[in-house]
């Protein structure tokens, strides 16, 4: 989606993907993807123990950022973006996913920078068809 609003799309993954590099996408080091980009975007699975995004990688960041997460809550200290939000580093955060489900960080959820959105991902009819179909082959295979 980026690539098509002419964005140069930096990619950080512990596994690079043969192929998908091109003119407009690159897999840099973690560290010049937060100092280079102007929209992060994160979407990982859930990571133990330290948050990705803690304070220490949003110091490394570019100043007025964009922040998106829609990994896992716990990929990220709340705390954190909440202060770089108050402080203009993190210019705005869209967030899907909370460390907390149902949502309860009232400062960071009502901030006027932050939009909130439920993670419904999976909430499709096209979703769902496949969630019963893989729950259909997990019970046949009980049966084997």
């Amino acid at each position: 989606m980026a690539q098509g609003l002419g964005m140069q799309v930096l990619a950080y993954d512990i596994f690079h993907f043969d192929g998908l590099e091109c003119d407009t996408m690159h897999y840099v080091e973690m560290d010049e993807l937060l100092a280079k980009a102007d929209f992060i975007s994160l979407h990982t699975p859930a990571i133990d123990g330290k948050p990705l995004i803690n304070a220490d990688n949003i110091a490394k960041m570019k100043d007025g950022v964009v922040f998106i997460n829609t990994s896992r809550g716990n990929n990220v200290d709340e705390a954190a973006v909440l202060d770089a939000l108050n402080s203009g580093k993190i210019r705005a955060a869209g967030l899907d996913v909370y460390a907390d489900e149902p949502a309860t960080n009232k400062a960071l959820y009502s901030h006027p920078a932050v939009s909130c959105t439920p993670h419904i991902g999976a909430a499709t009819v096209e979703a769902q068809k496949r969630i019963g179909a893989e729950i259909v082959d997990i019970i046949q295979g009980f049966g084997k």
